[in-house]
């Protein structure tokens, strides 16, 4: 049983599911495994630029070393000011640390201004240096500001002074004189640049101590328009006097008669509303104890006692007992309405009482708040005089902390004046001789080689990244976005002699281009249902793609796994199937498409079972009205029912219609790109146009693929033949011939 090696099952897509109508957008990311694989791809290009860039590296590194070496001497030099602070206002830390570090930048740049340089290069010893013999006349000054480096070494006082000459003596010399040079010249500048900045700053003393008699002025002839007990208190205690004593009481009447009115109002609202008036025990005590009230109530006492005599007396139907009965009712209804009146009057009392106290509350409440108006006026005006006053002392202290300030920097003045010594510079660290050459380094050795190496990989991932050609089957997945159904080797790879590539399937049943194109006849099948791909176009972009070879070897390896075939050739512009299929009829599909032919008049049985071709027939002059005819669509519709599979051979879809109508009416497309010959603009126009035609794709075949060092096949080719080589020599035997059916069935 013929079985593909692991390795190249691993490597061989499986087709995903049929592609739709509509074109996706395909991912162009490139992943590790893609990278990788273009280095193993350039692997021998790479070597060669390494070898190449290396060389070049290491011959200009030894040239620099014996012809050209450099030695460097430094010098440390330590700047620390004490030049006197300008304190005029208050400057923030991080202001100060950014002004000590602009002091020592500067410090740098005037150590290689053209002064010092001038004067360094006068000395004897810097004249007697190689370097200075090497320099041809009116060119020393700029040379030296080119070579020599004055730099300031970051969060330090330190400036590193360096340079670098072909001879081991002359650095050291060079610079220690331009340190000794900087060191005199910057004492000198120090006294005369300050001697005229004292004057300034006297005469500036002069003004502001005018400005604090006047200011001291001003303040006394305010303090005596403040108020008595007011102007003599602490700064922080102002306008806590007598006033505001006066405020915060006025403030708390107000209050007090808030809630006074508040009350009364309430009050008032109950005593205003007769029906809603309670009537308290007070209220009838005061009523009970009216004259009127106490002689009704006399009178109906003294008329209960006689009529209680007449009913004993009279019984309670007698005339006199009736009459003093209704005498006692009449009393009664007066004493009721004596209590009712005299009642209303109380409450009416008291609710004359209430208005009378809410009246009042709320005229000292105004009152209060008028009083309290006239104390928050004279505060307020108060608070103005002192803020004044406030202001006019933090004038004062500000210009007496000025004047301090101006003093302390005229003694500081003074004191460099007289000793000549505005910065404190010393030369920390003399530069010595070198004891070994500074450039080059031998650590730059392997840095160029390491950098040779970097530029051979990127020149030759820069080589694959501007091919634009498809050349493998990753290339199609990741920029097409269809199916992989397989890959056929080149056939000059091969180790197997194949005589006619379009029928290798038939003449080298055991070639490597053969076994790949059973994992196109596997691919495919799984690609779709049976049903769906019984009618199958074979198509390219362009001519020379392999449409033929792949149609005719596709058919002959589904014949031989027992399908039965249909092999047509409808490419009418260049047919090809009468000369790889010598006894093919003259009548063909353009008979059947005109209607002077049937299916099975034009069928042409090959020697190979289940396989049948159709030959294109006489060339028409309108192609592409012919595929698209109702003819066409139903000769499609018999042919898929007479046999498995009906392949297509047509033109290439770019450069003629006929693929695309005849596209529109199979199950399916299958698309051929030839190995580097197909670039990925083509087979993108390819794709679309058969997607705009709602043809169906089930996927790509890649043909002609080289296996080159990293390539596709290389690794494929060598495993399957020492795979067939160790079958072959552990049987003791090839395998027949009549076999293959039953392998390609096993598979």
């Amino acid at each position: 049983m013929t079985t593909l090696p692991t390795t190249i099952q691993e490597q061989i897509p499986l087709p995903g599911p049929v592609v739709s109508h509509a074109p996706q957008a395909a991912s162009k990311g490139l992943t590790p495994a893609d990278i990788l694989g273009m280095l193993r791809q350039r692997l021998v290009t790479i070597i060669i630029l390494s070898i190449l860039f290396s060389g070049m590296g290491v011959g200009l590194f030894f040239l620099m070393y014996f012809k050209f070496p450099k030695y460097s001497a430094q010098s440390l030099v330590e700047c620390i000011s004490d030049a006197p602070k300008r304190q005029m206002a208050v400057t923030p830390d991080a202001m100060a640390n950014d002004s000590f570090t602009r002091f020592v930048q500067s410090q740098a740049l005037y150590i290689k201004s053209f002064p010092v340089l001038k004067k360094a290069l006068q000395d004897p010893e810097v004249r007697s240096t190689k370097w200075y013999k090497n320099i041809d006349q009116d060119r020393h000054l700029l040379e030296l500001q080119d070579d020599l480096s004055a730099s300031a070494i970051r969060d330090s006082n330190y400036i590193r002074v360096s340079i670098s000459t072909a001879a081991s003596s002359d650095p050291a010399i060079i610079v220690n004189t331009v340190v000794k040079t900087y060191l005199e010249e910057i004492k000198e500048r120090a006294s005369s640049v300050y001697r005229q900045e004292l004057t300034d700053y006297k005469r500036e003393q002069s003004g502001y101590k005018d400005q604090l008699v006047k200011k001291n002025q001003q303040i006394s002839d305010f303090v005596l328009t403040l108020p008595a007990g007011e102007a003599f208190q602490q700064r922080d205690q102002l306008g806590q006097g007598p006033l505001r004593d006066k405020l915060s009481e006025a403030q708390r009447t107000v209050q007090y008669w808030e809630l006074q009115v508040k009350e009364m109002k309430s009050l008032r609202d109950i005593y205003s509303d007769p029906a809603g008036m309670p009537i308290t025990p007070e209220d009838r005590l005061i009523v009970e104890n009216d004259p009127r009230v106490l002689q009704y109530d006399n009178q109906v006492f003294l008329l209960e006692q006689e009529l209680g005599l007449k009913e004993r007396q009279f019984g309670v139907n007698h005339r006199e007992y009736k009459t003093m009965k209704n005498r006692l009712v009449e009393v009664r209804q007066q004493l009721e309405k004596v209590r009712s009146n005299k009642l209303r009057e109380t409450l009416d009392y008291k609710s004359e009482q209430a208005e009378t106290a809410f009246l009042n509350a709320t005229n000292m409440l105004l009152t209060a708040q008028e009083k309290l108006q006239q104390v928050e006026a004279e505060q307020s005006d108060l608070d103005r005089k002192f803020s004044e006053y406030v202001a006019l002392l933090n004038e004062r202290d500000l210009l007496i902390e000025i004047q301090n300030r101006i003093d302390e920097y005229i003694r500081e003045i003074e004191r460099i004046v007289r000793e000549r010594a505005a910065i404190r510079v010393f030369q920390a660290v003399q530069a010595s001789p070198p004891l070994e050459r500074s450039f080059p380094s031998l650590l730059l050795l392997p840095g160029l080689v390491i950098l040779g190496l970097a530029g051979a990989v990127g020149l030759a991932i820069g080589l694959e990244l501007i091919d634009t050609s498809v050349r493998t089957p990753q290339d199609i997945v990741r920029h097409l976005n269809i199916a992989m159904l397989g890959s056929i080797p080149d056939v000059d790879d091969e180790e197997v002699e194949i005589e006619n590539v379009e029928t290798a399937v038939r003449d080298a049943p055991h070639s490597m281009v053969t076994e790949a194109f059973r994992t196109v006849r596997g691919n495919l099948q799984f690609s779709a249902p049976a049903d769906r791909i019984r009618s199958i176009l074979i198509s390219s972009p362009r001519p020379e793609d392999g449409r033929t070879t792949v149609a005719t070897n596709l058919a002959t390896s589904l014949a031989v796994s027992g399908k039965r075939v249909l092999l047509v050739d409808t490419n009418f512009r260049r047919p090809r199937m009468h000369r790889i299929f010598k006894n093919v009829n003259a009548r063909g599909m353009t008979n059947i498409l005109i209607g002077e032919a049937t299916l099975k008049d034009c069928v042409h049985h090959t020697d190979m079972a289940n396989l049948d071709v159709i030959g294109s027939g006489p060339i028409p002059p309108n192609p592409a009205e012919l595929l698209g005819s109702d003819l066409c669509r139903e000769f499609v519709d018999e042919a898929s029912k007479q046999y498995d599979h009906v392949i297509f051979d047509s033109p290439p879809v770019l450069l003629a219609s006929d693929a695309i109508a005849l596209a529109s009416q199979v199950d399916g497309t299958i698309l051929v790109f030839r190995a580097k010959e197909n670039s990925r603009g083509v087979a993108q126009r390819a794709c679309s146009m058969l997607w705009h035609a709602n043809a169906h794709v089930f996927g790509a075949v890649l043909n002609g693929a080289q296996a080159q060092r990293g390539g596709y096949f290389r690794e494929q080719l060598r495993t399957f033949y020492e795979y067939q080589y160790e079958e072959e020599e552990g049987s003791q035997r090839a395998l027949p011939a009549n076999e293959d059916k039953r392998d390609e069935d096993d598979d």
